[in-house]
């Protein structure tokens, strides 16, 4: 049985993930249910996700890096992927660009950083290519 693990397979699932959020943000109109915070708690969980599926791509061509380097690198890339899709939003008709949406993407892949580098150090902790 194939698995997930090939550097084919982790980038795949980051161009699936990428391809998701670009297919969500080109939409004039995105229904959310009426939750106070909603919006800015799915761009947190969209973009903890985002930095979980770089890590894993990367962190295999990175091993030489600390990992606080590693992490600092998914996690700028990932609040530079943000902003860049707020930017791409000003554009479709009937989105805006919203700064604080920036804010939750680059929450999101700090919060994975911070779980996963505090984790890493436990012997209980099963390995998920992003050590």
């Amino acid at each position: 049985m194939r698995t997930l693990d090939g550097p084919l397979s982790r980038w795949g699932l980051v161009a699936a993930w990428v391809a998701v959020n670009v297919y969500l943000s080109d939409q004039s109109c995105v229904p959310l249910p009426p939750v106070a915070g909603i919006d800015k708690s799915l761009h947190l969980i969209e973009y903890a996700v985002l930095a979980f599926l770089l890590a894993r791509a990367l962190f295999p061509s990175l091993r030489r890096h600390p990992a606080f380097r590693r992490w600092a690198f998914v996690v700028l890339s990932c609040s530079l992927y943000g902003i860049f899709d707020e930017a791409h939003q000003a554009f479709v008709p009937n989105r805006s660009c919203d700064p604080l949406d920036v804010v939750a993407d680059a929450a999101g892949a700090v919060l994975v950083a911070i779980v996963l580098l505090a984790l890493r150090r436990r012997p209980w902790v099963g390995r998920a290519g992003v050590d």
